[in-house]
């Protein structure tokens, strides 16, 4: 016997030898195990019905590639009649546009560039500027309180296109024009619930089958297929990227704008009673420069669109004698009103509409300033159809629409949308700091300003429709302890109260404004000044950033100076 084989003798007959080999054949194996538990592919599969969570009636909804998801209350999507059929107030959320839908009457009315269309709870079909559009399905429907619309129908109006599978009940969802990724499956393969083989298959991806990528996690991508299904494949599966646009069955065009030639200098006057009509010549000889006025004429008084009318058709006539348009001024805070109730109707929208419109052309008004204040979230809806309804009869008449925003609430009314329809935008660049905040602070400075110029044009505001509106008001505050209370000061009776007071104004470079403070006794005040300087400042924005114009609240409040200085500045 050699060497060799005699070491290998006494090797195998060692029993220290025969522990550690059994040792390390089964940490191999073991390794063998965990390695594939770990990563070999598994075979485990996920129902679909475990994955969305679809209760009985009910529906997954899938928005550009996201899984809505599941909440307490009322289901996002339900199938009723094979139709599926999505909530309306999620379906706000998610489109770029809105449907109002009156509780009341059990209707929902939708309004496009080239007309409303109208259906209800009780019928197949719908109206569209009038004429009967008969349907297979009920447009628009309730379950347990809550209202869903028929997908069939938001394609119709919207222009949404989806598709719609069962076992479980599913529809996908795409927006119009919104940009995806597409790309093309190479070969079957398995699709995950997450990234990873060893993740659960949900479902497969067939060979050329055009898929949306959803989301790139690297090596692997969620995509969804054209039969509803989400699921994880890896990425060299995938072929043929490309960006493409949602395609959409309706245009989503802009309405063509009622626009000046020229550029906006406008001035609010604020009234209270018929006799108040006599002070727009004073106004107007201490405004040169001044080319459009909007007297707060119409105030909502009741929650069927009742109207209050300080109009004057005389006082329309004397302002185009002196080259000045005139839009009428539309509110809804001096009556104590219910705003879902003047909004979400569709009988108190028309009422309102009417009103508005017969008061504005009784009186040759060229155009019509909203200006609705806390309408409320819930209300949102039945405001942009009611936005959307008054353009349409404002462009039948050739009548301007602007609407005015608050700079912090601009996107809770969806300026995007009211920028669609109305001629013009008007930006509150005021109110910064309310009389509620606790704390003293500017009226409007710089940079609340163009914060505000910024967020609206990045909103979908174009700056041709854009108005910035300036305050010829601040406020004075005051300190006594932990209380903060403020009171206005209007421009012309500022320098009068710094005169009293001994107060030196300090410039304040970031804000673009003065600013001065003193003590009386254990009070401390302070005061951000409005004033010819900071105003400057303001005008110079608007001019360099060419938007619209600027409008001033209010008429009354200035200085002698201070509209020749807007007419030189905002040219």
């Amino acid at each position: 016997m050699n060497k060799f084989s005699k070491l290998m003798k006494n090797l195998f007959t060692d029993k220290r030898f025969i522990i550690v080999l059994i040792a390390l054949v089964v940490l191999v194996i073991a390794g063998i195990v965990i390695y594939n538990m770990r990563y070999s592919p598994t075979e485990e599969t996920m129902s679909l019905n475990d994955y969305y969570e679809v209760e009985e009636g009910g529906m997954a909804v899938i928005v550009d590639g996201a899984l809505a998801p599941k909440e307490e209350g009322a289901a996002k999507g339900i199938v009723r009649d094979n139709t599926p059929y999505v909530k309306i107030s999620f379906l706000n959320d998610v489109l770029n546009d809105r449907y109002a839908y009156d509780s009341q009457d059990h209707n929902v009315c939708y309004s496009t560039k080239e007309g409303t269309y109208k259906a209800n709870t009780t019928s197949k079909g719908y109206t569209f500027k009038g004429q009967n559009k008969p349907t297979n399905y009920i447009p628009v429907i309730e379950d347990n309180g809550t209202a869903y619309i028929a997908l069939e129908f938001v394609k119709d109006t919207n222009g949404a296109e989806y598709t719609f599978n069962q076992d479980p009940a599913r529809a996908a969802i795409y927006t119009p024009g919104r940009e995806r990724v597409t790309a093309v499956a190479r070969k079957d393969a398995p699709m995950r619930r997450f990234g990873g083989n060893r993740s659960k298959i949900v479902g497969n991806v067939k060979e050329d089958d055009k898929v949306t990528v959803v989301e790139n996690y690297g090596s692997w991508s969620q995509i969804l297929t054209s039969d509803g299904i989400l699921g994880c494949v890896e990425n060299s599966t995938l072929t043929d990227k490309e960006n493409e646009k949602n395609k959409t069955t309706v245009a989503q065009e802009s309405m063509k704008h009622n626009q000046m030639n020229t550029t906006v200098r406008l001035g609010w006057h604020q009234l209270f009673s018929k006799a108040s009509n006599g002070e727009v010549q004073g106004l107007i000889a201490a405004a040169p420069g001044l080319n459009v006025i909007s007297p707060t004429w119409i105030q909502i008084k009741d929650n069927k669109g009742g109207i209050n009318d300080l109009s004057s058709a005389e006082y329309v006539n004397f302002c185009h004698s002196n080259n000045v348009k005139v839009w009428t001024l539309v509110s809804n805070i001096e009556h104590d009103v219910n705003e879902s109730l003047v909004f979400n109707t569709a009988a108190s929208r028309e009422t309102l509409i009417n009103n508005i419109i017969n008061s504005v052309t009784a009186v040759g008004s060229d155009g019509i300033n909203i200006d609705m204040e806390s309408v409320g979230d819930a209300n949102v809806g039945g405001y942009i159809e009611f936005i959307k309804e008054l353009a349409l009869e404002c462009q039948q008449r050739g009548l301007v629409l602007s609407i005015d925003n608050y700079n912090i609430k601009s996107a809770d009314y969806d300026v995007d949308i009211q920028a669609r329809y109305a001629d013009y935008i008007v930006l509150f660049g005021y109110d910064e700091t309310w009389t509620g905040a606790g704390k003293a602070g500017s009226n409007n400075s710089m940079k609340f300003v163009k914060e505000g110029v910024e967020g609206m044009l990045n909103s979908g505001v174009d700056n041709k429709q854009l108005i910035l509106a300036i305050p010829f008001y601040t406020r004075l505050w005051a300190q006594k302890g932990d209380s903060v209370t403020s009171e206005t000061v209007t421009l012309k009776g500022t320098p009068a109260l710094l005169s009293s007071n001994n107060a030196q104004a300090t410039w304040l470079n970031d804000n673009k404004e003065n600013y001065a403070t003193w003590q009386n006794g254990d009070t401390t005040y302070s005061i951000w000044i409005v004033d010819d300087k900071s105003l400057k400042e303001r005008c110079s924005y608007v001019a360099d950033k060419k938007i619209a114009g600027v409008a001033a609240w209010k008429l009354g409040n200035e200085t002698t100076d201070i509209w020749q200085m807007i007419k030189e500045t905002v040219k």
